[in-house]
Parts: C-alpha cells; sequence; structure tokens
C-alpha cells in the first residue's frame, strides 16, 4: 500500500511538471508559427495595396513615426511621411509599379514584442522586372505589429 500511495503522490507532482515542461518547450515554436501568419497577412495585403497602386494602404503597417527607418540603395530615410515621398517619386506610374509579390523566407522573434522578418520581393512590370531582398523589424505597438525598420535592396 505505501509504494501505491507513493507512486500515486509522484505521478501528482511529477506528471503535471513534465506537461507544463513539454508545453513550454513547443509553446516558442507555435508562437512564431503564429506570428508568422500573421507577418504573411499583414504583407499579403500589402501586396494588395500596391497592385491596386494604394501607397498609402502599402505604408499602413509602417510606424506612422519619425523614428521609422528605411534603408535603401540610397541610405537610410527617417520617417513615415518621407517614406511615402519616396515611393510616390520611386514608382509614379503604375507602369513603374507593376505587381508586387512578397516571399517570406524567415521569421525570427527578438522580444516580446519584436520580430525580425527576412523576404524576398518582386516587382513584374512591362518595362523590365526588378527584384530583391528585405529585411524588416516588426514590434507591437498599440496592439498591432509595425514596421520600424525596413532594409530592402
Amino acid at each position: 500500500m505505501r509504494n501505491s500511495a507513493y507512486l500515486t503522490a509522484v505521478c501528482h507532482v511529477l506528471l503535471p511538471a513534465f506537461f507544463l515542461l513539454v508545453s513550454q518547450s513547443c509553446s516558442p515554436k507555435l508562437q512564431a508559427r503564429q506570428y508568422y501568419k500573421e507577418i504573411s497577412a499583414i504583407m499579403l495585403r500589402q501586396s494588395e495595396a500596391w497592385n491596386r497602386g494604394d501607397l498609402e494602404a502599402f505604408m499602413e503597417p509602417y510606424w506612422q513615426s519619425d523614428s521609422l527607418v528605411f534603408i535603401g540603395k540610397n541610405g537610410p530615410t527617417y520617417g513615415w511621411n518621407q517614406t511615402l515621398q519616396n515611393y510616390k517619386r520611386g514608382y509614379p506610374t503604375p507602369e513603374a509599379m507593376g505587381k508586387l509579390t512578397f516571399t517570406l523566407l524567415r521569421t525570427d522573434i527578438i522580444s516580446k514584442d519584436g520580430l525580425f522578418v527576412i523576404g524576398k520581393w518582386h516587382l513584374r512590370r512591362t518595362i523590365g522586372d526588378l527584384e530583391g531582398h528585405f529585411s524588416l523589424v516588426f514590434r507591437k505597438i498599440g496592439g498591432k505589429w509595425k514596421i520600424v525598420a525596413d532594409h530592402s535592396s
């Protein structure tokens, strides 16, 4: 009888601890998968806005702050408004804008409210295709994922 009571007590203590440990070790992977889905949806909405010619909607996921940084071939640009103006100057017509697609290559959790995303972009255009890679830093601001840094080349 004593062994049975001991075994029952051990099971009541160790099994919950084991399941807690297993669930916590799986949690980051599940969380990363969830974040990947969220970022994929954001970037799909971005490409749809671009393909409609709606640069303001394309810019919606960017942090509307003077601290936003966009790094392209001409170096860093600071601020949401300046980044929008650069897009408007660089892509003034539907032919220049073309059709945008993103391919996400990697999404890493860098903090409880931060993600680092790597991917590819492709513009299919009648005047010649363009493509390159990007890295983005997303932060959860006001309950929404916002791009706070973009390096596209």
